[in-house]
């Protein structure tokens, strides 16, 4: 029999109490237990703080952190350790429990009475709970100890740890009574700009801004802030004209800069792009980001062998290669030196340019080789990219009708839809195919198709409107599918040359001017500047048609459009 048995069947022979009991003085003496049985030992509260904590760490690993937090709250409780009562604040916290996180974090204050990080936790707690009035002052305390640490007065920090608070006007408030105490302070305007464009209160912002920029021209993260609201808002010219002025003040300054050139390149000004990547380049002679801009906008002006000379130079230092390779494959077959183009694309290994070099390396092969071989290419990038079939047909379609191939383009949709039936951007693509091949009905077809399968396609909308008016005479019924598209994209460069060419059909000479010129600001494409310069000749305006004619010829030299308009007017 188990030991533990015969001790449990042993005490059931004990008499009870109460009960007489006849000893026998003869008798022997009973034999010692094989056990002593004692009491369960009580845990020793370090045994029972270290598996609270282990427990919490487990939890937390497996992503329960509701356990991990009543883990910890218990061991916070009864340690003296403000480490752990750190933990458990910064946890109740991150999980966003107000009434936990303020318990803790006055456990960590008290634990750690001159701990900054202890501060801070407790003002963020008070804030989170709704007591602004109490967090006031421990905010005062945290700007006034992190003053004595940075150069921006404390309130890098005091805003920090107010953008973490869900309720935005209320953070903005505080904020606004610390940037009243110092009025002074640019830092103070700032940082209130800061948390009021996070709280969409742009004219706050701007308002804080021009003030904290009055106080320092040179506060460089002001100027940023206030051209990305601006931005925003869509004054692109206040911004350029403000980041102009911050350049001026901060010539050295190179975020201001590369920011001030690249939003030139947006408002059309290459060559003031130009200069300011040069000065950079100038500034810091290692500086390739400088270098590849300086490139891309050589190359966009069309000039080659300036392009050429900048991306071999990044060649030459070992930086983005990828980028290099692929930019001199395009001056190439900009060219027309198709050869060496291919030889250029063959080169792009990197995983961010290599699928769009190989989609160029067939348009290439589209104007070197036979069309089976166009096919090929394409046919074993899709094998090796299934993930990419749908982009890789309309690639393979573009390349082909690039080459003047328009039936084979026509033909490579038509089998793509076969896999993807009822896909809008392959329907989108066919229907322009077969406008070139003069199949109207199949473009109606399709660009209904795509209509009724989402009603509000303005790119569908602005395509047939713009068809029926160019091809046919139904240009009541075209109006209405422009008038759409416009009501879903008013500043689209697309849907505003399409109603400016509607008006021109209708006979409205005046209208059709306004909406042309409107898309030739926005988007100076030769089909654009063609019809503009066709409606200003026609009107009579012959001398500004003939110099809008010229500056897209020579930035687009092949546009079928433009070489269509010379023929008719013998330009």
């Amino acid at each position: 029999m188990n030991k533990f048995l015969k001790l449990f069947s042993f005490g059931l022979l004990l008499p009870l109490g109460g009960c007489a009991t006849v000893v026998d003085a003869q008798a022997p003496e009973p034999p010692a237990p094989e056990y002593e049985i004692r009491a369960p030992l009580q845990p020793s509260p370090r045994a029972e703080l270290t598996y609270q904590i282990l427990a919490a760490e487990l939890a937390g690993k497996r992503d329960q952190l509701d356990v991990a937090l009543a883990n910890y709250r218990r061991a916070a409780e009864t340690t003296q350790d403000p480490q752990i009562a750190e933990r458990a604040t910064m946890l109740a916290l991150l999980m966003k429990d107000n009434a936990a996180s303020l318990e803790l974090a006055r456990r960590w204050q008290t634990l750690a009475p001159n701990s900054d990080q202890a501060r801070q936790a407790m003002a963020l707690a008070l804030l989170r709970d709704g007591r602004v009035d109490q967090a006031t002052d421990y905010l005062e305390s945290v700007r006034r100890l992190a003053s004595a640490k940075d150069k921006q007065q404390g309130y890098a920090t005091l805003a920090s740890l107010l953008s973490q608070v869900e309720d935005k006007p209320a953070a903005l408030r505080v904020m606004s009574q610390f940037r009243d105490r110092a009025p002074d302070s640019a830092f103070a305007q700032y940082y209130f700009a800061l948390l009021a464009a996070a709280s969409n209160e742009r004219a706050q912002a701007l308002a804080a801004l021009d003030l904290a920029l009055k106080r320092e021209p040179k506060l460089a993260p002001a100027h940023q802030l206030r051209t990305h609201i601006l931005l925003d808002q869509g004054a692109s010219e206040a911004a350029l004209a403000g980041l102009a002025k911050a350049v001026a003040a901060l010539p050295r300054e190179r975020n201001l800069r590369m920011n001030y050139a690249r939003l030139l390149i947006e408002a059309g000004q290459l060559d003031k792009a130009r200069r300011e990547f040069s000065t950079l380049l100038n500034q810091n002679p290692k500086d390739t980001e400088s270098l590849y801009a300086l490139g891309l906008l050589a190359s966009e002006t069309r000039q080659f062998d300036l392009a050429q000379s900048y991306f071999l130079d990044l060649i030459k230092r070992n930086a983005r290669l990828a980028d290099a390779y692929y930019e001199l494959g395009r001056i190439e077959e900009q060219r027309g030196a198709y050869q060496k183009a291919r030889e250029w694309y063959g080169r792009v290994k990197g995983e961010e340019r290599y699928l769009n070099a190989q989609m160029r390396m067939g348009a290439v092969l589209a104007k070197l080789e036979n069309t089976g071989t166009v096919s090929q290419h394409f046919d074993s990038l899709r094998r090796n990219n299934p993930q990419n079939s749908i982009n890789l047909y309309l690639a393979e379609a573009e390349a082909l009708r690039e080459a003047n191939h328009a039936q084979e383009a026509y033909d490579t949709l038509d089998k793509a839809l076969e896999t993807h039936a009822n896909d809008k951007d392959l329907l989108y693509a066919r229907a322009l195919a077969a406008e070139r091949l003069d199949r109207l009905d199949i473009l109606e077809r399709d660009l209904r198709a795509i209509l009724a399968l989402d009603p509000k396609n303005a790119q569908a909308l602005n395509a047939l409107g713009y068809t029926l008016a160019d091809r046919t005479d139904r240009h009541q019924e075209a109006l209405g599918y422009i008038e759409q598209a416009l009501a879903l994209m008013p500043e689209d460069a697309a849907v505003l040359d399409s109603m400016g060419w509607i008006h021109y059909r209708l006979g409205n000479a005046g209208k059709s001017l306004e909406f042309l010129r409107r898309a030739y600001r926005t988007n100076p494409d030769a089909e654009i500047a063609a019809h503009l310069s066709e409606v200003l000749w026609v009107n009579g305006q012959r001398d500004e048609a003939k110099r809008i004619w010229r500056s897209a010829l020579t930035k687009q030299p092949d546009s079928r459009h433009l070489r269509e308009l010379q023929k008719r007017f013998g330009w």
